[in-house]
């Protein structure tokens, strides 16, 4: 791979996450519900995929569609805990994900796990302990639990797209796909809702911006670095989001040792999977 690709790469995944990084902000701007947001944000992102793929070659498999179904409840957990808990403990516990992709390839696979791997997950979820320690609220609680369920279906998405011939840009459609017809079938039967012109437009943007454009830039920027690059600098989120809650909302991080604990452990893990990857 020629080091101009890799940087160029390296560039788009890092503009991914910037962009990612202000969904969270949008959720908890806006007045309207989370199932709501989510509806309109997928729409944006679904017509974009379908734009840009428009000559795709779809290869819908059984193991796709769990991934979208997965997908899709990841993207609904997330954009409901952004309105039960702060920004910054939803994308934490979201990245939270890569140790539970560690324990499917353990028990799905049964790949035994490694002593480095077996430190990993324990302060990991030493990390998730302190989380949920300081945050007994029930409004706190119940958000935070939706985030973390938002980073097991984010884990399994990863184990299954990594999977042999599976199409990822049939499992983000479908995903979106999901997203809009669930989330505007509830908000119609269940929300009572008031609409006005400046939120619904800011909700369509970040459509556009936060979920449309970085979903297309993820998939060109993965193709040109390597796995290990991409995720280094996608958890640059985890650092930007809080930043913009803090900026905004002055919101404080329920436990930055537990933040520390949980990005510590998966990094180390990274490093790990990446020096096993290069010595094989």
């Amino acid at each position: 791979m020629k080091k101009s690709t890799q940087i160029k790469g390296n560039f788009l995944i890092l503009g991914t996450a910037f962009l990612w990084s202000f969904i969270g902000i949008v959720t908890k701007a806006v007045s309207y519900n989370g199932m709501t947001v989510t509806g309109i944000t997928s729409f944006m992102a679904l017509v974009l995929l379908l734009v840009y793929n428009r000559r795709h070659k779809w290869h819908p498999t059984p193991v796709a569609v769990w991934a979208g179904v997965l997908t899709a409840v990841m993207n609904i957990c997330f954009f409901m805990a952004n309105k039960h808990t702060t920004v910054t403990n939803a994308i934490v516990l979201q990245y939270s994900s890569p140790i539970f992709v560690v324990l499917y390839y353990r028990l799905f696979q049964k790949r035994k796990l490694k002593k480095q791997q077996i430190i990993a997950v324990g302060i990991c979820f030493a990390a998730l302990l302190l989380f949920f320690s300081g945050q007994l609220t029930v409004r706190n609680m119940f958000g935070n639990v939706l985030a973390l369920l938002s980073g097991i279906c984010f884990a399994g998405e990863f184990y299954l797209c990594a999977k042999p011939k599976v199409d990822a840009v049939f499992v983000h459609v479908l995903s979106h796909l999901i997203c809009v017809i669930f989330c505007f079938g509830y908000t119609g039967l269940f929300v009572r809702q008031s609409y006005d012109l400046r939120q619904t437009m800011l909700v369509l943007a970040a459509g556009l911006l936060c979920t449309g454009i970085p979903a297309v830039t993820y998939t060109i920027g993965i193709q040109m670095t390597t796995a290990l690059n991409a995720n280094l600098i996608a958890m640059s989120e985890v650092i930007m989001a809080p930043l913009w809650a803090f900026l905004l909302f002055q919101e404080t991080i329920g436990s930055w040792l537990a933040a520390i604990l949980m990005v510590a452990a998966i990094l180390y893990e990274i490093r790990i999977e990446a020096k096993e990857e290069i010595l094989n």
